[in-house]
């Protein structure tokens, strides 16, 4: 339920009566909330596909930026067209680029995500691989070390804590996890839900 507005206490939680309002000068009118709903109609267990790709597509497209420069001048003193990606390689369909920023040392953080749960879709659910090398196709990786999600620590530091469930009887099988990145080959592997954090230097 997007908005409620009722005059008198519904019982449902609230205590008491839900009437917002939006005032612009003299007149009130009751709160409208509005929204855009999507709707996909597939086979039976096909749905994910739908909803993981075009829900990235929806929920963080590219996002658009304005100036107020010269464009002119603007275009005969800087590059406005350009991509560090082979003209012929993209993305696995179930990856996603969360983070690609330059830090204050000049090195880059990229963070990386696969986009389906396990089992969910038969072909997207798998072990994904992202070709470095060709992402940056234009530039040399010197150095490339995975850090913790938020960059401040290195993978290799990090201690993961084993928690015992009461009453557990059996252990989840282990979830499938990327490999160790090979230095020479720079191809980065991602299982579902996965997301992984690196830290180049060019």
């Amino acid at each position: 339920m997007l908005h409620r507005r009722m005059i008198y206490d519904d019982s449902e939680g609230v205590v008491g009566t839900l009437n917002e309002s939006v005032c612009v000068k003299d007149t009130c009118e009751g709160l409208t909330v509005r929204g855009n709903y999507f709707i996909s109609i597939d086979k039976l267990g096909t749905g994910a596909r739908w909803r993981r790709t075009s829900g990235q597509e929806i929920y963080s497209p590219l996002l658009l930026a304005f100036s107020h420069e010269d464009s002119e001048k603007w275009k005969s003193s800087h590059l406005t067209k350009a991509t560090t990606m082979e003209s012929n390689y993209s993305l696995p369909t179930n990856v996603a680029l969360i983070t690609l920023q330059e830090l204050v040392d000049g090195s880059v953080l990229v963070r990386l995500a696969h986009l389906y749960e396990a089992g969910e879709d038969p072909d997207y659910s798998k072990l994904a691989k992202v070709e470095l090398k060709r992402i940056f196709a234009g530039k040399t990786i010197k150095t490339l070390k995975e850090t913790s999600l938020s960059a401040n620590q290195n993978r290799s530091e990090m201690k993961r804590t084993t928690w015992k469930v009461e009453g557990e009887t059996q252990k989840e099988a282990a979830p499938i996890r990327g490999g160790p990145v090979d230095s020479s080959s720079l191809i980065i592997e991602l299982g579902p839900m996965e997301i992984r954090t690196f830290v180049l230097r060019f």
